[in-house]
């Protein structure tokens, strides 16, 4: 049999995506939106072998001790956006399952578990995923991914990098296996999408922070040149609960522990950074903000870590790490995280 002659163009492939109407199950194209990523991972059909213990007296490992143990794998990617105003609203809704503006996180959260449970259609929280031109088979050259959870992302701007344009990665996760064929599972057959939509938005720039506003505590307006911003959590399969070969879905998603929301901002070592000294080592919690009139990130309380001292450059610099931390009263809702676009 002669080898196959097709082949993929790396830079062929476009990314597209759209929140499901229910969980776990393409939907049809009519929402499909072209991502402005410059980078991701694709996650692959396939799930790993488990091997039974050999017999006694046994030297080899034989056939029938092998099994691939479906209905246990998370399979994961990452996807990284030009950080406009929608790849930010992704990125809240996604995580945080907040889709208004602004995206919070409140320290009250609790993870609605119906919205990603197998099937549900009640506010569904999970996302269909299309890899254009990914696909290895010449008219099944898709690549589709259901059942998609947002496990964390990471937004940020330097000024030494990417033009001082926001990036926002978005790390995510599904119990559905990806497909590029109808027989397990997918529903596409080519490649085209019917009713494209696109993200036209403009990144946010670190040239744009309005000095006075873009601070550590009231006050200590900071000369940043880099800064960002990560909110992770931990989501798992429950078991599965159906034996459809090639398949094995999941019951829904449980969120294990709490989010971890961390920070850095890298600033001029200057009188700004001496007024923050004592807040390096008592214990009190400080406001981080930073704006340019059209992006708002707002951190009520954030405990600062132990910053260090840059001295490679033409002046020395100071990097501050932080923790995003709630509010101790939980009889009422605080804002944590906050993030405005416009």
């Amino acid at each position: 049999m002669a080898q196959a002659t097709n082949f993929f163009p790396s830079q062929n492939v476009s990314v597209w995506y759209q929140k499901e109407t229910e969980v776990g199950i393409q939907p049809d194209d009519a929402a499909l939106k072209k991502m402005q990523a410059t980078s991701f991972t694709i996650p692959e059909y396939g799930v790993p072998v488990e091997y039974s213990s050999p017999r006694s007296g046994q030297f080899v490992t034989t056939a029938g001790q092998g099994h691939h143990s479906e209905g246990t794998k998370m399979w994961t990617f990452d996807t990284t956006m030009r950080g406009t105003a929608e790849a930010l609203l992704l990125a809240t809704t996604a995580v945080f399952e907040s889709a208004a503006n602004p995206g919070i996180l409140q320290n009250t959260y609790s993870f609605p578990k119906n919205s990603y449970a197998n099937a549900s259609s009640n506010s569904p929280g999970t996302y269909d995923f299309r890899f254009e031109d990914a696909g290895s088979d010449t008219t099944h050259n898709n690549h589709v991914v259901n059942g998609c959870v947002g496990t964390g992302f990471t937004i940020g701007q330097d000024i030494g990098s990417e033009g001082g344009e926001m990036t926002c990665t978005i790390n995510w996760a599904t119990g559905y296996p990806p497909n590029t064929v109808v027989a397990t599972g997918a529903n596409d057959a080519d490649d085209a999408i019917t009713s494209p939509s696109y993200d036209t938005g403009v990144p946010y720039n670190i040239r744009s922070l309005t000095a006075a506003s873009s601070e550590i505590e009231a006050g200590n307006d900071m000369v940043i040149s880099a800064w960002e911003l990560s909110a992770s959590r931990t989501i798992e399969r429950v078991h599965y609960k159906d034996t459809t070969a090639g398949v094995f879905a999941p019951f829904g998603y449980a969120m294990t522990g709490g989010f971890e929301v961390t920070g850095s901002m890298t600033v001029i070592r200057n009188d700004d950074v001496h007024d923050l000294m004592a807040n390096f080592r008592n214990s009190t919690t400080v406001d981080i903000n930073l704006t340019d009139g059209t992006l708002v990130v707002a951190l009520d309380k954030c405990l600062l870590n132990e910053p260090s001292i840059d001295t490679g450059g033409a002046v020395l610099m100071e990097t501050i790490p932080f923790t995003v931390v709630g509010a101790d009263d939980i009889s009422s809702a605080t804002t944590m995280v906050s993030i405005t676009r416009s």
